[in-house]
Formats: structure tokens, sequence, C-alpha cells
């Protein structure tokens, strides 16, 4: 097979190229890595599956013939496998007949093909996944608006009542304590003891409901400097009783800048931050475990917020891609993948960044924000 060179502006990819023949598995390899990709080899359909699990590349270059499982086989577990499904494939081969071009493909290539060809293929079929991710990420999208919607509809009328609540709990208490005798005050003081009781409680409801409505005011909020302290705390309050179980939760607020940003949306950011801390965590040994937050400046005076966990960590060959839609560790069911892609694209929007590291039981997302002019 004769390649020429070309060049290809396409953003980088991971693509897993399935191709027993060695000298064809070079070729074709090195075609994809001078078209700017990151590419894993398999030499048949059995270490493809592997590897696929292993490196969950952007797309997959599938021949058909080959030993042990080859492309027909492959592409049939790779259907049964909900975390591989959609992943798109690319079948390459020579032949022409019926069975090999009605396997089940987003693409079906024929040998002998040139540079062109196969990196135009693999950007077509991107962009055919992307469109078709894109109603469910608009739908995701109106879902969590709406339930913002109803969760600050709910936090407002929480509120109501909540305040007809504590005004007469003090009420009770300042009544409680003028009716207090030599004689009752054993039992008055109980009664005192319970309405402070109740009272701690209603105020804690009134500290959820605030940071609620941190959540839930409009995108479009006009931006301002903000303490970003405040929305750290509201993450916290929404978070505390998922983190209780599974270990301490430490902050460090050292010099905060104040930054131009919706309050909200920083509240988003860093409930996304935190609830990924709590998911690396198992549940059952808080006093092995913490979450930390450091709040701080670097060299250039931006401020630096840093959510680190001791949970299992990101595999290395991951770390990478946590930042992409719907891209997910967690089991079918359990996430759609988008929080850490929304933090991101928030982040980058008033003018930061949001890196992560990772290694087993220390894992580190850094917030990274210009300081608001003034500041």
């Amino acid at each position: 097979m004769q390649f020429s060179h070309a060049t290809n502006d396409a953003s980088v990819r991971r693509i897993l190229l399935i191709e027993d023949d060695a000298d064809l598995a070079e070729a074709l390899g090195d075609v994809l890595e001078e078209g700017g990709h990151d590419v894993i080899r398999a030499s048949d359909g059995d270490d493809g599956l592997r590897k696929m699990r292993e490196s969950r590349p952007d797309v997959v270059v599938l021949d058909l013939m080959m030993p042990h499982v080859d492309g027909w086989q492959f592409r049939i577990a790779q259907r049964r496998d909900p975390a591989l499904a959609t992943t798109p494939v690319v079948v390459i081969s020579a032949s022409n007949s019926p069975t090999a071009a009605a396997v089940d493909a987003d693409l079906y290539l024929r040998k002998p093909l040139d540079t062109t060809t196969l990196l135009r293929a693999i950007d077509d079929v991107l962009n055919v996944q992307r469109r078709k991710l894109e109603p469910a990420m608009i739908a995701q999208t109106e879902r969590l608006a709406a339930v913002g919607t109803l969760a600050a509809g709910v936090a407002h009328e929480i509120n109501n009542p909540l305040t007809y609540v504590l005004l007469e709990l003090a009420n009770a208490v300042r009544l409680v304590r003028a009716v207090a005798t030599d004689s009752n005050r054993a039992a008055m003081k109980e009664i005192d003891d319970h309405l402070h009781g109740a009272a701690e409680g209603a105020e804690r409801i009134r500290s959820i409901t605030s940071a609620i409505r941190a959540f839930t005011r409009p995108a479009d909020t006009v931006i301002t400097p903000i303490d970003i302290r405040d929305p750290i705390d509201a993450a916290v309050k929404m978070v505390m009783g998922e983190v209780r179980p599974r270990a301490k939760l430490i902050t460090q607020y050292g010099d905060a800048p104040p930054v131009m940003a919706n309050e909200g949306r920083l509240a988003q950011v860093f409930m996304n931050l935190l609830t990924n801390a709590i998911h690396a965590i198992p549940d059952g040994l808080p006093d092995d475990n913490e979450i930390r937050i450091v709040v701080t400046t670097d060299s250039d005076g931006k401020l630096v917020a840093e959510v680190s966990d001791t949970g299992i960590g990101i595999p290395s060959h991951l770390v990478g891609r946590v930042f992409e839609p719907f891209f997910t560790t967690k089991p079918v069911g359990q996430g759609m993948g988008l929080g850490l892609w929304i933090s991101h694209n928030i982040i980058t929007g008033l003018g930061g960044s949001l890196t992560v590291a990772s290694e087993p039981r220390a894992t580190t997302f850094r917030v990274v924000l210009p300081r608001s002019r003034g500041g």
C-alpha cells in the first residue's frame, strides 16, 4: 500500500489501530501519527478490545481478516459493551464481498487507500458522531436548567415558612426564660435546649436554601467581582452529607483576591469538583481519607483554588480525557460525563484554566483565575 504525505489540521485524536499485518500496521500507524494523532496498536480483535477498555480511543480503525478474534467478532463484542458501543469504527478491507461490505461499521474503506482518504474518513466519522451527540448535550443542558428553576422555586417557597418558624422559636425561647422559676428551672432549661436545637436545625435549612439559590441564579447574571470563598462555601454546604461517611473535609483559605465571575456558576464548578472527589473515595473510612480545598495566589498574582482528594486516582492514560464531554469512568447509569466538561468551559470562559494531576491517593484539580481589575 502506497501512502503520500498529507497534513491534517484536525485536533489530536486517540486512534486504536487493529491490524494483524505488521508491515501494514506500521505504515498505517505512521500515517496517522504524521497526521497528528495518538495511535494505539493492536494485533487482533481480542487485543483490540482489551486496549480499547484501557485507552478509550476516539475512533477505531479495524481490519476484518484477523486470527483469534476477527473484525466481525470484535464489532459484536464492542456493541455488547455499553462503555465501548458508541465509539465509531472505520473498517478497512481488501475484500469486495457483500459480507465484508455489510459489516456493522460507521464507514467502510477499500484497500488500497491513500493518506488523504484515511485521514478524511476519520474526520468524517467523528463529525457525524459529534452531530449525533449535540441533541443529547442540548437536552441535558435543558434538563439542568429546568432542575435549576425548580430548585430556585422550592428554595424560595421554603424560605417564607422557615422565616416564620425561626421567629416563633425565638419568641418561645424568650417566653421560656420569662416564666422560669426556681421550682421549674430544670424543666425550663431542658425545653430551652430543645428550642435551641430546633433553631439550629432551622438555620441549617436556611443555609442550604441559600446555597441552592447560589447554584440557580441565571447564567446570564452580570459578572461582578466576587470572593471565591463564597461559592466554595456554598458548594461545601451542599455536599457535606456525602463527605462525612467518606473523608474529612479541610479548607485552607489564604490570600483570595476578588475575581470577575458569576457566583452561581463558580458554585457549580466547585460542586462538580467536590462530587468528583467524593466519588473517588470509598464509603466507610472517613478517618483515613481527606478532601482538601486550598485557596491561594500564584507568582503572577492570579487566584488559585485546588480541590484535592486521597481517592483511587485517575489512570494515567485517561487523565488527558477527563474534560471531554460524555467521558466518564463511572459505571453505566451513574454519570453522564458532563460535570468536568461544563466546569472546564465555565473556567476557561472566565479567562482562567482548570487542570488535573493524579496518582493513587493524590488527585488535585487546580482552578486558576485572573484577579479582577483593582483587586
